[in-house]
């Protein structure tokens, strides 16, 4: 009779932990879901700058309650493609010039000093990749660009083994090419970047880290200028 308690309530047990388990499961694939679609909608431009967010119209869409739609709109803000005050609705961020331009500086300074770092413990290798690398952006397709550049950028950089620092860059890579990627792609200077590309490559295989730091803080402002100019224009355009 005590074996018969026992299994029935090991049974029950257990049956309660499959249910949970289903649920947060279930709860977890709906955050997913809605933050994908807001995010794609963002970056796409269905959900422009400045648009509000309404929590009961996205939980209405998915079908799904309100819980799992705060969860993504929280992951959406970590990602700086929302923002949510601190009363009222979440609204599309609003891209603004300055915050561009200041995330190319980011850049320039962090990956000048792990240029620096990395040049002295090059190895062959590092610049036969870096080679290999540079020469699939000669013939990758615009939408291949944003990631091979990345790569070739890290790949210089690796060597300085500071891996923090490194993710930190991908997150401003990413971040501030995810929703100006047309503008991007429609104003990108390619034969510029190729050839200053080389020039890295070759300063790093010289140990020249004065001048590769030189390189590539002009590499990478210029094309922010270049960027925060047009988006400048951009939004002038708009308003008028």
């Amino acid at each position: 009779m005590c074996y018969y308690l026992y299994a029935l309530n090991f049974i029950f047990l257990h049956s309660l932990q499959i249910d949970s388990y289903m649920i947060a499961t279930n709860k977890q694939k709906a955050v997913l879901k809605v933050t994908a679609d807001i995010r794609g909608k963002i970056l796409d431009g269905s959900f422009p700058a400045g648009m509000q967010l309404s929590q009961e119209d996205i939980a209405s869409t998915f079908d799904v309650s309100r819980t799992p739609v705060r969860e993504a709109l929280q992951i959406l803000a970590g990602e700086e493609l929302i923002e949510i005050p601190s009363s009222g609705r979440a609204t599309v961020t609003v891209i603004s010039p300055s915050d561009v331009l200041e995330k190319f500086e980011l850049r320039a300074l962090i990956e000048t000093k792990l240029i620096g770092l990395a040049i002295p413990v090059m190895s062959a290798n590092n610049i036969a990749e870096a080679r290999v690398l540079a020469e699939n952006l000669q013939s990758c397709t615009a939408e291949q660009w944003t990631d091979f550049n990345y790569q070739f950028h890290e790949a210089l950089y690796r060597p300085a083994n500071r891996p923090t620092m490194q993710k930190f860059v991908k997150e401003l890579y990413y971040r501030h090419y995810s929703r100006l990627d047309t503008l991007v792609k429609s104003r990108r200077n390619v034969p510029r970047s190729l050839r200053e590309h080389h020039e890295l490559i070759s300063l790093c295989e010289e140990g020249d880290i004065e001048g590769a730091y030189y390189k590539l803080e002009t590499h990478i402002m210029m094309g922010g200028y270049a960027l925060v100019e047009q988006l400048k224009a951009l939004l002038n355009k708009d308003n008028l």
